[in-house]
């Protein structure tokens, strides 16, 4: 009897721990974002583990890859199978990580990485990662993505288990989320990311110079984890820059990248001085005013890519394969559907009303018992949940960096807790303040320009007025300041110095530089780094910034 009762405890026991284990995976489910509207990148990663065909050039790296290049023409043009690992803002360890796991399913003989992503050199924003990171399966490889991506805040048990992170999520739940709880709609074509509008290229904001033009330490050094990869399994490895002018791709670090590629052998283009070679139309080929290319352009790119790659390697044509041959086909099929799909929306509405079009398949009844039979379980997860991190916010990861907490005060010149600060026509502006009162204050610039975020949610927009231009961010709606350039004698800074003051005047009103580099010194005091550069021992250009770490 006693036997009896120990085996129906355990039997119990079972049950309600094979309870609560469904209760949290399906909550989990439930409340990590789906990314099929909207922000589509972030289901991009997860999209590789289910293709079929084989890969024998394998890119990676961030929007620059997989809004540029179409796999789909590529392998039209050329028979090439090909697949783009992209994602968001993807940091060069997240690039190396995700090839490495790649190369757990297959070995391509080429390996493509846009060099871009080169200028971050730290960890940059938790959204960005949860985009890249969270779609990828777990592996020593997901492993070592985490821990060189995490930022301070960010906790490795909350990639371990999602739900620690989303579970504040749930007032904000959708139809998407139950509509795509276990299965997602693919949003790419091999990784390449359709867009079929067009907006033109109208022009690009001047560039400010940097106080320090050395690509960081840690990303050459994934840059080289990578290269020592390629290496041991014998596949040739291609930087590339994209022919895209915003942000701004510096010469210098151009010549980096150029004699890095000589010393280790390895082949790079850059596609910028190539775009009439190439024959890119930024009035036709873009989608963003030239931040990233549409359908158009994407073809372009892969015609000439396509043909670069096959004269300098050894790459099979597919399209003599039976088999492979199949599945591009079912592959080019639905890329020419997407395309006529967002044409005929494109002509009836005029825009895109979705990134992406989204099954219907669920009648609505079973969508709604869905969500009312996980609303339930919700409700119960969440009790037992408690408030296990009440000090989480909640944001979600759309979100793509947090909000100051509160706009910059600024008197005589430096903030509060003694950063530097600008005056314009008696106007105080201040790094991280908000930017809607600065104009509203100043009134219309001079000259206005706007694009697609890539490192925010949102637009980046730059305001000249007269010799001053300030760029901004977006956070949740609101424009805030994120630098300042003077280029012109017409302003000056709070303390007094402008554009052709001599050079030996900037150290008798700062004192001793915070670090000197060729023809430049930096102040930083708060959160701020006041830069001076110099030409023919007068002062060129003065920039307003973020300490670089």
């Amino acid at each position: 009897m006693k036997k009896m009762k120990k085996v129906k405890f355990i039997a119990a026991a079972i049950c309600i721990v094979a309870f609560w284990l469904a209760v949290v995976f399906l909550l989990q489910a439930l409340l990590v974002p789906k990314f099929q509207t909207g922000i589509v990148e972030g289901s991009m990663i997860a999209e590789y583990y289910d293709d079929k065909a084989p890969h024998e050039v394998l890119m990676v790296g961030d929007c620059e890859l997989y809004e540029n290049i179409s796999t789909v023409e590529l392998w039209r043009k050329y028979g090439i199978s090909s697949y783009i690992r992209g994602s968001a803002q993807q940091l060069v360890w997240q690039s190396y990580y995700l090839f490495e796991d790649a190369l757990r399913y297959e070995t391509p003989k080429v390996a493509v990485f846009n060099v871009l992503s080169l200028k971050y050199n730290e960890p940059q924003s938790e959204a960005y990662n949860r985009m890249t990171i969270d779609g990828m399966r777990w592996s020593k490889s997901k492993i070592g993505a985490i821990n060189a991506s995490m930022t301070e805040d960010e906790h490795f048990y909350d990639y371990l288990f999602p739900l620690l992170r989303y579970h504040a999520r749930w007032s904000e739940l959708v139809e998407d989320d139950a509509r795509h709880i276990f299965r997602k709609t693919p949003v790419t074509h091999n990784g390449y990311y359709l867009r079929a509008d067009i907006k033109a290229q109208t022009g690009v904001p001047d560039p400010k110079p940097l106080f320090d033009y050395t690509l960081g330490e840690n990303a050459m050094s994934y840059l080289q984890k990578m290269v020592d990869l390629c290496k041991e399994k014998g596949i040739r490895l291609v930087l590339v820059k994209a022919p895209i002018e915003n942000p701004h791709w510096y010469d210098e670090w151009d010549r980096q990248i150029v004699e890095y590629a000589e010393k280790n052998g390895l082949d790079y283009i850059n596609f910028i001085p190539l775009k009439e070679e190439i024959g890119l139309d930024m009035s036709q080929d873009t989608y963003d005013a030239g931040l990233h290319l549409n359908v158009y352009g994407a073809e372009k790119m892969a015609d000439y890519f396509g043909a670069w790659l096959k004269e300098r390697y050894n790459l099979t044509d597919y399209r003599t394969d039976e088999k492979v041959s199949a599945l591009w086909q079912e592959k080019a099929e639905n890329y020419e559907k997407e395309k006529s799909e967002q044409l005929a929306e494109l002509e009836k509405f005029g825009v895109l009303l979705s990134h992406k079009p989204i099954e219907t398949e669920e009648t609505g009844i079973m969508r709604n018992f869905i969500i009312l039979a996980l609303a339930m379980l919700l409700c119960v997860g969440l009790i037992a949940c408690g408030s296990a991190q009440n000090n989480k916010t909640g944001e979600t990861a759309s979100t793509k960096t947090e909000a100051p907490t509160e706009d910059v005060k600024t008197e005589n010149g430096k903030s509060e807790d003694g950063g530097y600060t600008f005056v314009l026509n008696g106007v105080k502006i201040a790094l991280n303040a908000e930017m809607a009162p600065i104009v509203e204050k100043l009134g219309e610039p001079t000259k206005y320009y706007e694009s697609e975020s890539c490192a925010y949610q949102g637009l980046d927009k730059v305001y000249t007025y007269g010799g001053v231009t300030i760029n901004t961010y977006p956070v949740g709606g609101i424009d805030y300041v994120l630098d300042i350039v003077l280029r012109d004698d017409t302003v000056s800074t709070a303390e007094g110095l402008c554009i052709g003051d001599p050079q030996a005047k900037v150290g008798e009103i700062y004192g001793t530089p915070t670090a000197t580099r060729d023809n430049a010194v930096c102040y930083i005091k708060e959160g701020t780094q006041l830069n001076f550069f110099f030409e023919d021992g007068a002062i060129s250009t003065i920039t307003y910034e973020q300490p670089v770490t």
